[in-house]
């Protein structure tokens, strides 16, 4: 069976979408883009629209690629301090900058706003992928989902590399539940979706859930702050 996450997104954004209308201030989202990479623009688009499905509002701030590290670092610690930003959020990959260098500006995403979850360690916000795995785990579940075991005998297999045909039918056995998060293009083939018990693939799988749990994490820190 194929999974669809558009369909499970949409029963997300339902819950979503109570909730905020419940809110005494609508939340807001701030986006920041460096560039025109088509995937970035893509995934911000879908996150917008997602936004205004679910009744928050949604910034993008666009800054040209030529930016350097500092300027970056500086402006999206600016706009951490506006009191009306709910959730900031860098958009990735970065161009032109390091691993560290991305690990710096990102430092510069207040704890208490970190909405996509890329300091989770500190903020104990769930990075919005995970939480998606996760959510579709649960509502496919059993007990054997959550054991740990190589990936000729694994009941769960979850890939994430963004190489295609990593994972070929070869590698896994029947009845599982395969999780393909590779993007741009899947890391599992065909095959191992036929052989799966339930495949969540790619595309219209973890995606479309991921960004409904964006909106879910904007609701949880919209809640942490009006109880300080």
């Amino acid at each position: 069976m194929l999974f669809d996450g558009k369909r499970f997104a949409v029963e997300i954004e339902e819950q979503i979408r109570q909730r905020v209308s419940e809110m005494e201030t609508k939340p807001k989202i701030v986006s920041v883009l460096v560039g025109s990479d088509p995937a970035s623009e893509l995934y911000t688009r879908l996150k917008s629209e997602a936004a205004k499905r679910v009744g928050v509002e949604f910034e993008v701030v666009r800054l040209d690629t030529g930016i350097g590290k500092e300027e970056l670092e500086k402006r999206v610690r600016e706009i951490g301090e506006y009191t009306e930003v709910t959730g900031l959020m860098v958009q990735l990959p970065i161009p032109g900058l390091k691993e560290n260098e991305v690990r710096e500006v990102l430092a510069a995403i207040p704890l208490t706003k970190d909405v996509d979850g890329l300091r989770s360690e500190e903020s104990g916000i769930m990075p919005a992928t995970v939480r998606a795995i996760i959510s579709i785990m649960e509502s496919v579940a059993d007990d054997r989902l959550w054991q740990r075991g190589d990936l000729a005998q694994a009941d769960t297999v979850i890939s994430c590399v963004g190489k295609p045909g990593l994972i070929t039918g070869e590698m896994v056995r029947s009845g599982i539940v395969a999780i393909d998060v590779g993007a741009p293009q899947g890391d599992m083939t065909k095959e191992v979706y036929a052989k799966a018990r339930v495949a969540v693939p790619v595309p219209n799988g973890v995606g479309p859930v991921t960004i409904a749990c964006l909106m879910e994490n904007l609701g949880d820190i919209y809640v942490r702050k009006s109880k300080i």
